[in-house]
């Protein structure tokens, strides 16, 4: 299965070894994240179908606590049928959940500071944004990006 959706990607064919995976990355490296992003997306853009009454979608990001304490951020997305600019609560609506709502392949150090893993991954959603035009994802009105409980940052 992985064999086969990667090279649906075009991506290496090798299964991928699964603890690199799961291995927090301890510096944000832009271009492997936005690789990881960019076949997480496509991957739900292949598979789903926003509802057409979907007028906003957040990507958040929150901190994922191992049972060991050990920590890292990771990313999640969800869709809404209303946006507010003045009031970030919207995004509490979750009226889209696809089945890969989380981005599972990336995994961020919680020592990286997290003003750096929001102000990049927000560069790299927009430059996606450029790049997948033709992806449902992003052809809705409104795309906003933040942590759990903070403020968002609009992408689009």
């Amino acid at each position: 299965m992985l064999k086969k959706l990667f090279s649906l990607f075009g991506g290496n064919e090798e299964v991928p070894d699964s603890q690199a995976l799961l291995a927090p990355m301890e510096t944000f490296d832009k271009p492997k994240v936005k690789d990881i992003v960019r076949r997480w997306l496509l991957y739900i853009d292949a598979h789903e179908t926003v509802p057409a009454d979907i007028v906003a979608l957040n990507f958040n990001l929150w901190e994922a606590v191992e049972e060991n304490g050990d920590s890292c951020y990771t990313l999640e997305l969800t869709g809404s049928r209303h946006y507010d600019a003045e009031d970030d609560d919207w995004a509490c609506e979750e009226d889209f959940e696809p089945r890969e709502r989380n981005c599972d392949n990336l995994q961020l150090s919680s020592r990286l500071p997290w003003e750096e893993v929001l102000k990049t991954l927000v560069e790299v959603l927009k430059e996606l944004k450029g790049e997948l035009q033709e992806i449902s994802l992003f052809r809705v009105e409104h795309i906003t990006a933040g942590f759990t409980d903070g403020e968002l940052v609009v992408v689009k």
